[in-house]
C-alpha cells in the first residue's frame, strides 16, 4: 500500500512537475517535489539526478541537504559526507546536515575524526532540542571518536564522558571553578554523564571550558550567549475554528505557533503539546542562519486540553494574551461538592540557607499528620542557587525523600519557577509556598477548606505577620522574630475558624490558586513580571475579571521573613511592578487603596487581639483616658505601672478622632497594658459600641477609673457609668469649663464668674470637648449637669490638691459628690544647691510644653523686657512652646527641645539654671513641672494661683507673684529672688525699683 502510494504521489509530481519546470519562480519547489516523491517511491537514480538539478540553481542549504539524503539512501557516503559538509558550511549548526554528516561517516574513524571541529558544535548547539543529533553526540563517545561532548540545555552544560573514571572541571579565565560529579548513564552502561550549572554572575557573560582528565572537550570555549539563562516564549494564533477560553489553546482549531528565547535569540527552542494522555508532540523553532532570520511559525491543529510545555525547563508555555481576545466569558463554576482535588505545595528555592532551612523545617513538620503522596506532594525546586549552602540543603531534602526535588537547568528566576511547578501535574491544586514562610499545624486542611467555601473561590491566602494588606498583628508588618507563629496560628483557628472574606489581590508568600481557576486564567506572566513581584497581583486581576474571587483565610497564619527573597532589591520591585501593574490594570491601585480606608479585616484582627488578650489574663480595670499630653498622660501611665504591678489587668479606653456636629464618625481605641502589640482594638463609629462593650466584658473589665472625658460622647460615657463602679480622678476643670482649663478668649484666668458668663465665653471663643471643634454652640449649664451626675455617680472624685478640691465643691454643691484628696506621687526635693556666687548672667529655667494656658505670652514679655532693659536675666526653657520663634528672636531665650519625662531634672542641672519660674496663668492641679524644677534644687516662682502655690508654700521655697503682673515687676522679682539665693551678677545691674 505505501509504495502505491508512493508512485502515486510520484506520477502526480511528474505530471505536475514538468508544467512547473517552465516557470522560473516555481521551478525550485517543483524539484523539491519530484526528489521527495522519487525518493519516496524508491527511484533513487531518479532521485539523484532532481536533486542534481535542484543544488545546480540554488544556495539553500536544505537543497543541498536533500541532494546528502539521496545520496546515502544510494550507499554513496563519499558523495553524502560532502553534501552535507556543504550544507554545513552554508549554516553551520543545521541539525540535519549534522546527523547526515554523522551518519555518512560514522564508518570511518579517520574520516570522522577528520569533520568533528564542524560536526561536534552543530550538534551540541540542536542537543537540547533535537533527540536525533543527542543520539549522535552519544554515538560519538560511544565509538571513541571523542573522549566527552558536552552541550547546554536552558544555559545548564550537560556532558556525555566515554568511562566513569575521567575528571571533569568548569574552567573560566584559567580558573576551576566547579568539578562534576560523573554518574552512569542508565541507557548506556558504557558511558557516564556530568552536569555543570554556571555561576550566576558568569552565566551569559563570560565564555567557559570544559576539560576532562584536563584537556578541552571539543568544542570549548563555550561561547557566553549559549550558558545565558532562558526566558522561553510562545506565541498562538487561531487560524481557524473557535476555541474554549482559557489559558491554554483549547477546542478543535488550527493555530500558528511560535515559540523564541527573548535572552538568546539564535537558539533554537522545543515545544511540547501534550494531550490529556500525556501522548507527546514536538515542535522546533529555529532560527535561520544562525538567527540571522527568527524562526518561522508552525501550523497545528490543537485537540481539547492540550497543554504546551517547555521541555527545557519544565515551564508552561505562558500565552501573552492571557484569555483569547473576544472570549471574555466567565466559565460556568462546577457545584463545590466533590471538588476537593491534590494539592502540589510548590517551593522555589534560591537564597538565604538559614531562612530556608526554618522554612523546610516548619514545612515538614506540618507534614506529619498529613497524607503525602497522592493527596500532598510537597516540590522543591532549586532554582540554581548561588550559595554552596542551599545547593547541600536541597541535597539533604532529596536524599531524605520527604519531598520531590527539581532542579532549573539554570536561574529561571521567581516567576517561571513556579510556573514549571504549576504546570507539573494539570489535575492537581496548588499552593505556592516561599522559602522565607513558616507554617504550622493543620494549615493545609484549613487553606484547602477556605477555597472550596464557595465554587467562585480561586485564591486563598492566609493572614501573616508580614504580608501587606493581610498582616497582624501589626497591619504595617511586623518582624518575624517578634512573634509566635504557633501562637498566632493557633489564636486565628480558635478565634477566626472558617472564616474567609474577599479581597482584592492574594499574597504570593503563601498563595493557594485552585486548578479550575488556573486552567481559566492562565499561568504567571514570566516575562512582563521577570524575577518576581507584581505577578501574583496581576493573576488575581486577571482572575478577578473572570468572575473569580480572591478570598483571605482569616483562620490561618502563616510567618513570613518578608522580602527574604530579594534583600535590598525589594523596593526598587515593588516600584517597578506598581507601574507594569498601572500599566495593565489602570484600576487595581485605586481598589487596593480603596480596600485600605474601608479596612474590612478589622473586625477579624480586633477577634485576634481580644483573643490574644484573654490569654494574658482577666483585664479588670479600665482607664478611660484621651491621649493629652503633659502630667495627664504622666499620672496614668504612673498608675497603669503600679497596677500591673499588684498583678491587675489593665484596659485603657482611648478616644481619638470623635466628631463634631458636623457629623464626623467617632472612633475608640483599647490598649492592652503589656500587650503594645494590639493595635486593631479600634471601635469606629456609634455602631461599633455594642462591640466595644462586649469585647470589655470578654476581657473581664469589673471596675473603671475615669481620668477624662474630652472627646467621649454623652452615650458612650453613659454606657460605661452604668456598667461598672468607678473612680474619677481629676486633672484639669473639664468638669465644669468646656475650655478646660478656666482660662477666657484673652488667655488669662477668667476667675470662675456666673454661669452666664461661661455661656458667653464659649459662644465667643469656642470650646475644647471635641477634636478639632473650637465652635460655640454647647450650653455650659447642660454640660455641667451631666458631669454633676457622673462625678455624683462615683466611688471617690480623687483630687491631687487642697485647691483642686474646693474649686470642684465649689462649682457643685450640694451634688453628692465624693470627694477626696490624694496627692500625686512626688519625688525627693532636695535643699536650695549653691551656685556660683557672681554669674553673668541669672539663668531662668521654665519647664515643660508652654502653651497659652501654660503662660507663653508671659515668658515672651519678660524675655523682650529683658532685652529692652539690658538685664543680667535670661530664660532656659527646657522643652518647647507653642511659637519658638519669636521667643529665640529675643536672644534671651535658649531652648532645648522636647525631653522624655525622666530627662526633665538632669537638664535643668546640665545648663546650670539658678532659677525656676512657672508662669502658668490658670490654677494647676498639681504640675509636674513644679516638681522637677523643686527636685533639681532651684528656688521658684510662680503665680499666687492654684495648686502651684499650694505646693510652694507647702514646700517654703521660691516666690509667689500676684496674677497680672506686668513683665517688668515679674522680671524684677526674679532679679530679687536671685539676691535671697546669694546669687548676685557680675555687673550688678538690678534696678534700684526691685
Amino acid at each position: 500500500m505505501e509504495a502505491a502510494s508512493a508512485r502515486k504521489d510520484y506520477d502526480t509530481a511528474i505530471a505536475l512537475g514538468w508544467v512547473a519546470l517552465a516557470e522560473p519562480e516555481t521551478r525550485l519547489a517543483a524539484l523539491r517535489g519530484l526528489v521527495h516523491a522519487t525518493l519516496g517511491a524508491g527511484r533513487l537514480e531518479e532521485a539523484a539526478h532532481y536533486a542534481a538539478r535542484l543544488v545546480q540553481g540554488g544556495k539553500i542549504a536544505l537543497d543541498v541537504i536533500l541532494e546528502g539524503v539521496v545520496a546515502l539512501s544510494r550507499g554513496e557516503l563519499h558523495q553524502a559526507a560532502g553534501c552535507f559538509t556543504h550544507a554545513l558550511e552554508m549554516d553551520g549548526t543545521h541539525p540535519l546536515a549534522a546527523v547526515g554528516l554523522f551518519q555518512a561517516l560514522s564508518g570511518s574513524r579517520e574520516a570522522l575524526a577528520a569533520a568533528l571541529d564542524r560536526l561536534v558544535p552543530a550538534l551540541s548547539w540542536n542537543a537540547e532540542t533535537n533527540d536525533t543529533c543527542l543520539a549522535a553526540l552519544r554515538g560519538l563517545v560511544a565509538g571513541g571518536a571523542v573522549p566527552a561532548v558536552v552541550y547546554t540545555c536552558a544555559g545548564r552544560i550537560e556532558g556525555i564522558a566515554a568511562a566513569p573514571g575521567v575528571r571533569a572541571e568548569l574552567i573560566w579565565n584559567g580558573l576551576t571553578v566547579d568539578q562534576a560529579t560523573l554518574v552512569p548513564d542508565q541507557r548506556d552502561p558504557g558511558l557516564c554523564l556530568f552536569t555543570f550549572t554556571v555561576p550566576t554572575d558568569l552565566a551569559g557573560n563570560a565564555q567557559v571550558q570544559v576539560t576532562v582528565n584536563g584537556m578541552p572537550v571539543p568544542g570549548m570555549p563555550l561561547p557566553a550567549a549559549m550558558t545565558r539563562p532562558p526566558r522561553l516564549l510562545a506565541r498562538f494564533t487561531r487560524i481557524s475554528a473557535s476555541a474554549t477560553p482559557g489559558f491554554a489553546p483549547q477546542g478543535d482549531a488550527e493555530w500558528s505557533v511560535l515559540a523564541w528565547d527573548a535572552a538568546h535569540p539564535a537558539r533554537p527552542v522545543a515545544l511540547d503539546l501534550v494531550d490529556r494522555d500525556g501522548q507527546m508532540r514536538r515542535l522546533v523553532f529555529r532560527p535561520e542562519e544562525e538567527g540571522a532570520r527568527p524562526a518561522e511559525p508552525q501550523t497545528v491543529s490543537v485537540g481539547q486540553g492540550v497543554r504546551p510545555l517547555f521541555p527545557a525547563t519544565g515551564e508552561p508555555a505562558y500565552w501573552q494574551g492571557g484569555a483569547l481576545p473576544g472570549e471574555d466569558a466567565v466559565r460556568p463554576r462546577a457545584p463545590v461538592s466533590g471538588l476537593r482535588r491534590p494539592v502540589d505545595i510548590i517551593v522555589p528555592v534560591y537564597g538565604d540557607a538559614a531562612v530556608t532551612r526554618a522554612c523546610l523545617a516548619a514545612l515538614r513538620d506540618s507534614m506529619a499528620g498529613v497524607q503525602v503522596g497522592p493527596s500532598v506532594e510537597v516540590i522543591l525546586i532549586a532554582d540554581a542557587p548561588a550559595d554552596a549552602a542551599v545547593t547541600a540543603l536541597v541535597d539533604e531534602v532529596a536524599t531524605e525523600g520527604w519531598a520531590t526535588v527539581l532542579r532549573n537547568p539554570g536561574n529561571l528566576g521567581f516567576v517561571r519557577t513556579v510556573n514549571r511547578g504549576m504546570a507539573l501535574h494539570p489535575d492537581r491544586d496548588v499552593v505556592l509556598l516561599n522559602a522565607d514562610a513558616m507554617v504550622h499545624g493543620d494549615w493545609l486542611a484549613r487553606l484547602a477548606a477556605a477555597a472550596y467555601r464557595d465554587a467562585a473561590i480561586g485564591t486563598v491566602t492566609p493572614l501573616s505577620n508580614d504580608a501587606t494588606i493581610l498582616s497582624y498583628p501589626d497591619p504595617e508588618g511586623t518582624q518575624l522574630a517578634e512573634v509566635s507563629v504557633p501562637f498566632l496560628d493557633g489564636l486565628a483557628a480558635m478565634a477566626l475558624s472558617g472564616k474567609v472574606a474577599d479581597v482584592p489581590t492574594g499574597v504570593g508568600f503563601c498563595f493557594y490558586i485552585r486548578r479550575d481557576c488556573l486552567d481559566d486564567v492562565g499561568y504567571f506572566d514570566a516575562e512582563t513580571f521577570g524575577r518576581g513581584y507584581g505577578e501574583e497581583n496581576d493573576f488575581c486581576w486577571r482572575a478577578r475579571a473572570r468572575g473569580w474571587r480572591n478570598v483571605a483565610a482569616l483562620d490561618i497564619l502563616v510567618g513570613h521573613v518578608g522580602g527574604s527573597s530579594f534583600g535590598g532589591e525589594k523596593a526598587d520591585r515593588i516600584a517597578a511592578a506598581l507601574a507594569l501593574l498601572d500599566q495593565r490594570h489602570p484600576d487595581y491601585q485605586a481598589a487596593v487603596h480603596a480596600f485600605i480606608a474601608a479596612n474590612p479585616l478589622l473586625p477579624a484582627r480586633r477577634a485576634l487581639d481580644v483573643a490574644w488578650a484573654r490569654t494574658l489574663g482577666p483585664q479588670t480595670c479600665l482607664l478611660l483616658c484621651p491621649v493629652l499630653g503633659g502630667g495627664t498622660d504622666r499620672f496614668v501611665d504612673g498608675q497603669v505601672a503600679s497596677l500591673m504591678a499588684q498583678g491587675i489587668g489593665v484596659v485603657v479606653l482611648r478616644p481619638e478622632g470623635w466628631g463634631d456636629e458636623a457629623g464626623e464618625m467617632p472612633r475608640v481605641r483599647l490598649e492592652i497594658a503589656g500587650a503594645p502589640r494590639l493595635q486593631s482594638l479600634v471601635y469606629e463609629g456609634l455602631a461599633a459600641l455594642p462591640d466595644l462593650l462586649r469585647n470589655l466584658q470578654t476581657l473581664g473589665v469589673g471596675r473603671m477609673v475615669v481620668h477624662h472625658v474630652k472627646g467621649v460622647p454623652a452615650m458612650l460615657l453613659a454606657m460605661l457609668a452604668g456598667r461598672w463602679p468607678y473612680d474619677v480622678h481629676i486633672h484639669d476643670y473639664v468638669w465644669y469649663c468646656p475650655r478646660i482649663n478656666l482660662v477666657d478668649g484673652s488667655d488669662r484666668y477668667c476667675g470662675e464668674p456666673a454661669v452666664a458668663v461661661c455661656e458667653a465665653c464659649v459662644r465667643d471663643n469656642g470650646h475644647f470637648l471635641r477634636s478639632g471643634d473650637l465652635a460655640g454652640n454647647l450650653p455650659v449649664a447642660t454640660w455641667r449637669r451631666s458631669m454633676a451626675a457622673l462625678l455624683a455617680g462615683a466611688q471617690r472624685v480623687i483630687c491631687p490638691t487642697q485647691d483642686t478640691a474646693r474649686r470642684l465643691a465649689a462649682q457643685f454643691p450640694g451634688s453628692g459628690i465624693r470627694l477626696a484628696v490624694q496627692p500625686h506621687p512626688d519625688r525627693e526635693i532636695p535643699a536650695v544647691e549653691p551656685t556660683p556666687a557672681r554669674p553673668s548672667m541669672v539663668r531662668v529655667a521654665v519647664v515643660g510644653a508652654i502653651g497659652d494656658a501654660k503662660g507663653h505670652g508671659v515668658l515672651l514679655a519678660c524675655a523682650r523686657d529683658a532685652r529692652a532693659r539690658a538685664l543680667p536675666l535670661e530664660f532656659l526653657l527646657v522643652g518647647y512652646s507653642r511659637d519658638n520663634t519669636p521667643l529665640l528672636e529675643t536672644g534671651r531665650v535658649r531652648v532645648t527641645g522636647v525631653y522624655a519625662a525622666d530627662e526633665a531634672v538632669d537638664l535643668v542641672r546640665a545648663y546650670q539654671a539658678h532659677l525656676g519660674f512657672l508662669p502658668s496663668v490658670w490654677p494647676e492641679t498639681w504640675s509636674y513641672t513644679l516638681t522637677e524644677m523643686l527636685a533639681a534644687g532651684l528656688a521658684v516662682a510662680a503665680f499666687d494661683l492654684g495648686a502651684q502655690a499650694e505646693r510652694l508654700r507647702m514646700h517654703g521655697r521660691g516666690m509667689l507673684l500676684p496674677l497680672g503682673m506686668t513683665a517688668p515687676r515679674i522680671n524684677d522679682a526674679l532679679l530679687e529672688l536671685a539676691r535671697r539665693q546669694g546669687i548676685v551678677p557680675s555687673a550688678d545691674a538690678v534696678p534700684a525699683s526691685a
